[in-house]
């Protein structure tokens, strides 16, 4: 589906729709919020297993999925950080 934006007369705001059956997705929004909901609607059109967390009808799943990333990307930088100290250590040595 083509989805285009167009700046609304008289306002400071874009309209996001479909071109062809002029369904408005957004009405009055910035232009970065615009481009924003064109790249969602494409990525949804082109990909149909495409997730967002807001879709997730679990909201403690995802909030779960969250924490396991932040946990694993803090642990992974302390283990880079132990590494780094010992050739540090090893070097001086």
């Amino acid at each position: 589906m083509p989805y285009q934006t167009r700046k609304v007369r008289g306002k400071n705001c874009f309209r996001v729709y479909n071109k062809k059956s002029k369904k408005v997705f957004a009405k009055c929004t910035s232009k970065r919020n615009a481009v924003k909901q064109l790249r969602l609607l494409r990525a949804i059109e082109n990909n149909k297993n495409f997730v967002t967390y807001s879709s997730i009808k679990n909201k403690s799943m995802a909030k779960s999925i969250k924490r396991k990333a932040v946990k694993r990307n803090t642990l992974n930088r302390k283990s880079m950080k132990r590494k780094t100290m010992k050739n540090q250590s090893n070097q001086s040595n």
